[in-house]
This record gives structure tokens, C-alpha cells and sequence, in this order.
């Protein structure tokens, strides 16, 4: 017998230490983020100061300071859902001037 437990027993005893699966995002949680950022002013003058800052920041201390601004507006986000939120706003920019773009030319 050897002195090392089996896979299946390492398994089971590890099974404490499996992360709970993280609730994913919904359209109501975009939809909210992108109205904080449109209409909250004190968000918008903040994330543009972090704008100008850009450059001498590290993404993670980026990161930090734009969620510690949107957790003053009312948003408590974790860094990967900040970064699918923006994301996402992006994407879906873009198809709108694309849409606009399409609407123009007829």
C-alpha cells in the first residue's frame, strides 16, 4: 500500500477548497452600469481624472482607482466585472455607430 493517498481521497478532501462558481453577469447589472456612468457627473469628472493619469498608473492601480469610483457612485463591482462591463459598453457602442453609420447612407 502505498504511503500516498489515491486520487479519489485527494479529491474529496480537497473539495473544501473549490471556489464557489461566481454569479455571472445579467443585462440588468450592464444596464445599471452604463446609467451610473452616463448620468452621474461626480463618476464621470472622476474617471476623467483618471484618464489624464493613465499613463503613470499600473492596469492594477488603474483598476483599483476607477472601482473605488464606481463604489462611491453605488456600484460594487470586482476587477473582471468592471472589465466585462467595459467591454461590453464598447462592443455595444460600436454597433450603435455602426447602426447610425447604416441608417445615415440610406
Amino acid at each position: 500500500m502505498s504511503q500516498y493517498p489515491s486520487n479519489r481521497k485527494m479529491v474529496k478532501s480537497m473539495k473544501w477548497f473549490r471556489r464557489k462558481k461566481k454569479e455571472s453577469l445579467h443585462f440588468e447589472d450592464a444596464a445599471r452600469f452604463n446609467w451610473v456612468l452616463d448620468t452621474n457627473q461626480e463618476l464621470q469628472d472622476g474617471m476623467a481624472r483618471l484618464a489624464e493619469q493613465f499613463t503613470s498608473l499600473t492596469e492594477e492601480s488603474y483598476t483599483q482607482k476607477a472601482l473605488e469610483l464606481f463604489r462611491k457612485a453605488g456600484l460594487e463591482l470586482s476587477p473582471e466585472d468592471l472589465k466585462m462591463l467595459l467591454a461590453l459598453r464598447r462592443e455595444t457602442d460600436q454597433m450603435l455607430l455602426r447602426k447610425e453609420g447604416k441608417d445615415e447612407q440610406e
